[in-house]
């Protein structure tokens, strides 16, 4: 069986070009010319055998199988982010349980690495993860049947008893099928969405929290379709059913049945979803619980949801 023949340097380069969807854009993150970054994925495609990326006019995104493989670069650079940070870890001196809550998006789409990361480093620690509605997460926190919670801080209604921490933000974007007319957009206005079928995902208080985003801007959904499946919302947009407005943070280019599904600015300053730790207001947080926030501040890198 072949070793693997690629660099990290690679492998850095094509998940640069994959989030920011230009080769421009990532070059100027990187720091380097755009013929590197360019020379480096089309290496990277000739040692795999396979196209990662459509290059179009807008810029690049991925193929279905450059989106397979973009699941296992992330892997990989991550493993060797976190070979350089976390090598000599006091990794014994933490014991006990940690009660953690979190909503459903965070359990979904956020958490769940990161304890594995944290508990890999300390194996004496026990965490326990509810899932919960937002209003259970923060009735737990306040009376507290619970150390700490990772949730989607924007969504919060009794703030006043509870302090918070944003880790990361996500923006919310329009997701279409690739066959809408829309599709060859990079931009819309919601009004342009006026009249389309619109689907709410209803899970974290979608519907409740989106109509308060667009209402200023005079927004009514055109709304055929409630769901609390992720799934089903991928593929009825894939199909090109109808469209929908969610944040980056569960997103993902392709349905289950490989249908394309891209996604699109929102021309109007629509809030961005925010995940952030919460915990009781006036209340000094125990030794494992402020362990495990200092972790996710530090690993947590703010933005790159929903690649």
């Amino acid at each position: 069986m072949k070793s693997p023949n690629f660099t990290l340097r690679q492998l850095s380069y094509f998940v640069a070009a994959a989030k920011y969807g230009k080769i421009a854009s990532a070059s100027a993150e990187i720091g380097i010319s755009q013929s590197a970054v360019t020379t480096a994925i089309r290496d990277l495609e000739a040692n795999l055998g396979m196209p990662l990326l459509e290059r179009h006019t807008h810029g690049v995104t991925l193929t279905h199988r450059g989106h397979l493989f973009h699941q296992h670069a992330l892997k990989v650079l991550e493993a060797a982010d976190e070979a350089w940070r976390w090598p000599f870890q006091a990794s014994l001196n933490l014991s006990g349980r940690l009660n953690i809550v979190a909503t459903h998006v965070v359990v979904g789409y956020f958490i769940l690495p990161y304890i594995q990361k944290f508990l890999s480093s300390h194996p004496n620690v026990d965490i326990s993860l509810r899932e919960l509605t937002r209003l259970e997460c923060e009735e737990a926190l306040i009376t507290g049947s619970a150390d700490l919670g990772v949730m989607l801080t924007s969504n919060l209604t009794r703030s006043e008893d509870l302090e918070t921490h944003t880790l990361d933000t996500a923006q919310r974007r329009v997701w279409v099928s690739a066959r809408s007319p829309l599709a060859s957009n990079q931009t819309v206005s919601l009004s342009h969405l006026q009249e389309l079928p619109y689907v709410f995902l209803m899970i974290d208080e979608g519907e409740r929290v989106l109509r308060e985003s667009v209402r200023p801007y005079g927004f009514e959904p055109n709304v055929v379709l409630r769901t609390t499946s992720m799934e089903a919302l991928r593929e009825w947009i894939g199909l090109d059913l109808g469209v929908t407005i969610v944040a980056d943070t569960v997103y993902r280019p392709w349905s289950l049945e490989g249908l394309k599904i891209g996604r699109l600015r929102i021309e109007e300053p629509i809030p961005p979803l925010e995940i952030g730790l919460a915990w009781k207001r006036d209340m000094e947080m125990k030794e494992l619980a402020q362990s495990f926030a200092g972790f996710l501040r530090q690993t947590v890198t703010r933005g790159d949801s929903g690649i």
